[in-house]
């Protein structure tokens, strides 16, 4: 770990590349610069791990409390995270009065050309003159003013939304039972609702420079010329003053040009001091003589040879504070028949759900986004200790690009805490942004099919990743070396505790104080981790055959910054609720993190009761039975089979259904249709077998089919049998009309129950999904018979599921689609997929 060695080998490799590697140019234009680097090997070496000898670099002690050892001579420490968050973590976000309440306007909805939803009543201006209305009422002691409330259901909002100082935009929840807001953009708009309000004033009169030759990363304390002008209480603005020197002893100045050389060279910009004075928004906890003890530990080292820093005080009496949004769902309409043709592409869609900025002690809770081609959640400029708890990014409209999709983001501001929340189909799903100070933490979340959460390029400092998981991702503290155009170092004092990924990339920067840690691992042990990470880490910072190249292990966890525990977690499981236990104490602690939880119970706990009530409501419905059919023989009275490989049979325990053999093979899927059309509210009965234990693909149950009736597939769908001899998802999805529910799995990664309502004017499945996905539901094992109930009726679709070892009810509202009033019902099983139905009755409501 000494560093200084490292630097002083780094400088004299960049002072003089002949020692490094052979000059080699990549273009014959003279003109163009050189390549100073080694090229990439044919394939990367496994090397084997040597524990750290500061190994634990953090540690529970005996009395149960952190222990903390520095990982440079000079006393650089692991940062405290504990004070992220609203209010510091110190307290639970308050559930805010409410001061005014809103219902959905009435009104007819109508088409609305290519766009995936209707337009409908325009409830903007009504939900931003409530929001001013409450702005203006006299704030309380805590600079609470008050909550619109938004009752459940759904609300057309042509433009953006904007949420005051103390004030809270609240929905009645965020599935399919809550508040839906539906924005529309006219062109393409940034986001759909802005938080915040004022600025930060600088007091640059008051600037007094930092004396100390060099304040380690995880101080409090600095020493000034001069501290008579300063008090406890006082915001101010810790400046570091990088030189020249820092920036080519980090490697970013005209290297950056020279790794790859050539064309790509030729596009690279070097960094320069003018562009990289980094501020840290911090309030003072007490000043003795010219020393300034500060609230919030330094995420970063200061070092006089690197040129110093400076403090001088700041006025953030303009910023907003106490003010969110929370309970509901921010759905972006957009134009279903655009095309990805590269970053110009507009879905007419809205880049960010909420951007918070200009904002102290504010929050959002409890809100799932959709169809946004950014961020579900931007932390922005000037944005001190918001929470972003208990939220989601779903379905993304647009690439999957440079610039798009990061799915939580802290792109400026500091203190500030995402916790519990999910994002699926994400490129950076929780990512920090260019020069973004912390301390900043992703505490407790979940990506699927998502790309590298990291801080995204320029150093970014001082970011907890504590118990991320992102199977298909990775998570990086990187030197981007030339990517882009010369991003650099992206990260520093970024620690990644405890996380589950595929690849855990990180490194070393040159200078003393800054390090980047991954400490445990929470995923499985396996063969054959990939070392794409280090490919790409080495060959974009031009570290092959240095010393500081980055080194594969076989592990998931790789590279030449700290690792420590590779293959196991560490004890404490979280550091960042251990951190804040050993602050506020277990009891608080638990009060904070646990706020959101039983707000999403309580919340659960009343959608259950709801559901159940109509469910029964629903059954107890004059229905009578038109067909019936007990699976026992010949199934071709009442049924008609797609798929050429499919097959059925009946016997006396029922009618079997088989589909094809081959995984992912269109012709082996199988789809099993009543004869007859059934038209009005419908009731399916059926008892359900499962015969494979295949993980791949599910069943599939329509609801009430027609054909688009777009050219030849007509609305009877028997006239277009012959063109389904083959049942190519696309071909059902893309050209009828009918709601689709799909179950049965035993992938433990993969097993849930969805619903859908296939649009063909879409011709697409993006946007059909009805609210909520069920997962990990332990249902439909090898040989258990369950008795299944569907039920259409009004805008409820219902799915009872109940046998020996369990009874689920799913429940989805239909209304946000247009609804489905006849088809046929059809059994879709999915190749490899068998199963056997019995006891098969399909009702309508007496008339």
């Amino acid at each position: 770990m000494m560093k200084i060695l490292h630097v002083a080998l780094f400088a004299s490799l960049v002072a003089s590349p002949m020692m490094n590697t052979e000059l080699y140019s990549q273009d014959s234009d003279s003109n163009l610069p050189e390549s100073w680097v080694n090229p990439a090997p044919d394939e990367v070496p496994t090397n084997t791990f040597k524990p750290s000898p500061l190994s634990p670099l953090v540690s529970m002690g005996p009395d149960g409390k952190l222990v903390y050892k520095p990982y440079s001579d000079k006393g650089d420490r692991v940062l405290d995270w504990s004070k992220v968050g609203y209010k510091q973590s110190n307290v639970p976000i308050p559930d805010v009065p409410v001061r005014k309440t809103l219902s959905p306007l009435k009104g007819k909805t109508s088409p609305d050309g290519n766009m995936a939803y209707p337009k409908g009543p325009d409830s903007r201006e009504e939900i931003q003159a409530a929001l001013s209305n409450v702005s203006q009422m006299t704030a309380g002691a805590d600079g609470i003013k008050g909550a619109v409330l938004l009752k459940a259901g759904t609300y057309y909002i042509n433009g953006s939304l904007s949420i005051p100082s103390g004030v809270v935009l609240r929905g009645e929840g965020d599935d399919e039972n809550g508040t839906i807001l539906i924005f529309r953009s006219s062109n393409g708009e940034k986001n759909a609702i802005n938080v915040g309000q004022g600025k930060i004033e600088k007091d640059l009169e008051s600037t007094v420079r930092i004396t100390d030759d060099y304040v380690p990363s995880g101080s409090y304390k600095l020493t000034v010329t001069d501290a008579s002008g300063f008090k406890a209480g006082d915001f101010v603005i810790v400046k570091k003053t990088v030189n020249q020197k820092w920036i080519d002893d980090l490697g970013m100045g005209e290297r950056l040009r020279h790794i790859r050389g050539g064309k790509e060279g030729s596009h690279k910009h070097p960094w320069k001091p003018e562009s990289y004075q980094f501020t840290h928004l911090r309030k003072i906890a007490k000043v003795e003589g010219n020393t300034i003890t500060l609230d919030v530990m330094m995420p970063q080292s200061i070092a006089k040879e690197h040129g110093g820093g400076e403090v001088f005080k700041v006025d953030v009496s303009s910023l907003a504070t106490e003010c969110g949004v929370e309970s509901l769902s921010v759905v972006s309409d957009y134009d279903t028949t655009v095309k990805d043709t590269g970053k110009s592409s507009n879905f007419l869609n809205f880049r960010t759900g909420i951007s918070v900025s200009n904002a102290m002690d504010s929050w959002v809770r409890n809100v799932t986004a959709r169809h946004l081609y950014f961020s579900s959640v931007t932390i922005g400029d000037n944005s001190r200790q918001v929470t972003v708890r208990d939220c989601k990014y779903l379905e993304p409209i647009g690439g999957f690009h440079g610039g798009l999709r990061y799915s939580f983001d802290i792109n400026g501001g500091t203190g500030n805490l995402v916790y519990n929340c999910f994002a699926e189909d994400g490129r950076h799903d929780f990512a920090g942004g260019s020069r973004v100070m912390g301390p900043n933490a992703f505490v407790n979340c979940t990506a699927v099919r998502g790309g590298q959460s990291e801080p995204h390029h320029r150093w970014g400092t001082g970011i907890l990743y504590d118990n991320v998981t992102t199977k298909d991702g990775s998570i990086a503290a990187i030197n981007s070396g030339d990517s882009g155009t010369g991003h650099g170092w992206a990260a520093s004092n970024t620690l990644i505790w405890n996380c589950n990924a595929p690849n855990i990339i990180v490194m070393d920067p040159e200078t003393e104080g800054e390090n980047n840690f991954a400490i445990g691992y929470t995923g499985d042990k396996k063969e054959g981790f990939k070392p794409g990470g280090i490919m790409y880490a080495n060959t974009r910072s031009g570290y092959w055959g240095t010393p500081r190249e980055c080194k594969f292990y076989g592990f998931a966890l790789m590279g030449n910054g700290y690792i420590e525990s590779p293959t196991a977690p560490v004890e404490p499981g979280s550091l960042f609720v251990q951190q804040l236990i050993e602050r506020i104490g277990k009891d608080r602690a638990e009060q904070v993190l646990n706020a959101g939880e039983r707000h999403s119970a309580q919340k659960k706990e009343d959608d259950n009761e709801i559901e159940e009530q109509a469910f029964k409501a629903a059954q107890s419905l004059a229905w009578n039975a038109v067909l019936k059919d007990e699976g026992t023989h010949n199934w071709k009275r009442k049924w008609f089979l797609d798929g050429d490989k499919a097959k059925v049979v009946n016997g006396p325990e029922g009618m079997s259904l088989f589909a094809g053999p081959v995984p992912d093979e269109d012709a082996s899927h199988a789809v099993l249709w009543t004869r007859r059309s059934f038209e009005g509210d419908v009731k399916i009965e059926y008892d359900y077998t499962r015969l494979d234990t295949s993980v791949r693909g599910v069943n599939i149950l329509y609801l009430q089919a027609t054909g688009s009736g777009e050219g030849p597939y007509k609305e009877d769908i028997t006239k277009w049998n012959e063109m389904r001899r083959v049942p190519t998802m696309g071909k059902y999805f893309r050209n009828m009309n009918t709601y689709h529910i799909s179950y049965s799995t035993t992938d433990p990664d993969n097993d849930y129950v969805r619903a859908r309502r296939y649009m063909p004017e879409g011709n697409t499945l993006r946007g059909t999904n009805l609210d909520p996905d069920y997962h990990q539901t332990g249902l439909f094992h090898k040989g258990v018979t369950s008795h299944i109930t569907v039920m259409k009726h009004g805008d409820w679709l219902f799915m009872e599921v109940d046998n020996p070892d369990q009874r689920r009810l799913f429940a989805w509202k239909t209304d946000k689609f247009p609804d489905i009033t006849k088809g046929r019902i059809g059994f879709r099983q999915m190749f490899t997929r068998n199963s056997r139905y019995k006891n098969i009755s399909i009702s309508l409501l007496k008339k």
